[in-house]
């Protein structure tokens, strides 16, 4: 069971690196947080923390927009917005394997929701932390240009999509299983 986990922790955490730096070219827009949310439904809130951890510590290490280790540590400590947000898809519905239409809109709510409180809350630090006022950094959230909006939308497009997939790969034989196993 231990390989097992450790094998989709590198996977899936590989995916999400190797996605991240394909769509560097595209800002805010990434399959990291959709992956991780999705994980965290699939195998349990502390195997999307431990996802999200590795996914930061790699990614923010080696981020092409350059290194800070206090951004690091605030990134990688928000990206547990998606963990948590898991848990209040999971408490309404038990298999995400399978979605409607109704399922793909709560889901795309969800993705837009949780993005907007992971970029309020990392605009707020670190406009506190580079500029000293977090009224500055939540204003340049959006302006000049729209890159809240744009890390909002491109998740609430990316978490209907992502979910269904990662939670079928899952299993639903061993859904409890991994429950127990995975926190």
């Amino acid at each position: 069971m231990l390989a097992r986990n450790i094998a989709l922790l590198s996977l899936l955490s590989a995916l999400t690196i190797s996605s991240n730096y394909a769509l560097v070219i595209v800002p805010n827009v990434k399959l990291m947080d959709s992956i991780v949310f999705a994980s965290s439904l699939a195998f349990g809130m502390r195997f999307g923390a431990t996802l999200a951890v590795v996914i930061w510590i790699v990614y923010g290490t080696l981020n092409p927009w350059g290194f800070s280790l206090p951004t690091l540590i605030l990134v990688t400590l928000s990206e547990m917005v998606y963990v948590l947000f898991s848990r209040i898809a999971l408490s309404l519905k038990a298999e995400w394997n399978r979605i409607n239409l109704y399922n793909s809109l709560f889901l795309s709510s969800l993705g837009f929701f949780s993005t907007f409180v992971y970029d309020v809350i990392t605009n707020s630090f670190v406009g506190y932390l580079f500029y000293g006022s977090v009224i500055m950094g939540l204003l340049t959230m959006n302006f000049p240009l729209p890159m809240g909006l744009i890390h909002e939308i491109s998740n609430a497009f990316l978490f209907p999509l992502i979910t269904p997939v990662i939670c079928g790969v899952s299993g639903q034989e061993d859904k409890n299983l991994n429950r127990r196993y995975l926190g």
